[in-house]
């Protein structure tokens, strides 16, 4: 791939992704970005197919189209013709965009070492210290409770679940209900590794946040 070329398609979506509110912004991008390349270092996979389809995954996020995937489908592909990307890629994008997908128990297992690769990548910026702010930030545009001791975690979340029913549940168990089965479902052994310790600081940030609502850090 040209730097001509790779230039062209990130200016492209920064354009399409900014002022984002929840961190599903071009720096999102640009951190799974950053994230495939040390896994195709390891793993291996075609590095300008995981290069472009980790800059465009978000670009026509199917949440942003009432959850319409076919709408988001049909956006995804007008955005790659007018980036003048080849026909053969385009379906390999599209094939890895529809397959990375989060969708609870009804997740996929991506086919191709790239797929699992965007995947992991996509994952992991959802752990840690970003995933929690993202977290709260998605929360709160979608209006969803952030704490009710009341109400328990989901333990089966279904893909129906994950896509219309976010504000039955709360922001903090949302980790709970997906961010701590991430790990587990990591493709790459270097993922299920790095997932690890951004898991554990997610641990120790909810063990600080019910002290702090208990008060019992004021002594």
């Amino acid at each position: 791939m040209s730097v001509e070329f790779f230039n062209k398609v990130v200016d492209y979506v920064k354009k399409q992704m900014i002022n984002e509110p929840t961190g599903h912004d071009w720096y999102h991008v640009e951190r799974v970005l950053k994230i495939a390349r040390k896994l195709q270092a390891l793993e291996g996979g075609d590095l300008d197919l995981i290069e472009l389809a980790a800059i465009l995954h978000d670009l026509s996020d199917y949440k942003n189209y009432d959850y319409d995937e076919e709408k988001a489908r049909l956006v995804l592909r007008g955005m790659m013709g007018v980036l003048e990307i080849s026909n053969d890629v385009q379906e390999k994008i599209e094939k890895i965009v529809q397959e990375i997908q989060y969708r609870g128990v009804d997740t996929k297992k991506p086919e191709t070492l790239e797929g699992r690769i965007i995947q992991d990548a996509d994952w992991l910026d959802a752990m840690g210290a970003i995933g929690i702010a993202r977290t709260f930030a998605t929360g709160g545009r979608i209006q969803r409770v952030l704490y009710d001791p009341k109400r328990k975690p989901r333990r089966r979340i279904t893909a129906d679940d994950y896509l219309h029913k976010k504000r039955e549940g709360t922001s903090l168990n949302y980790f709970y209900e997906k961010v701590f089965e991430l790990p587990k479902m990591m493709n790459t052994n270097t993922a299920k590794i790095w997932a690890k310790s951004r898991v554990d600081f997610i641990e120790n940030f909810i063990k600080q946040f019910l002290i702090e609502w208990e008060g019992e850090d004021l002594k």
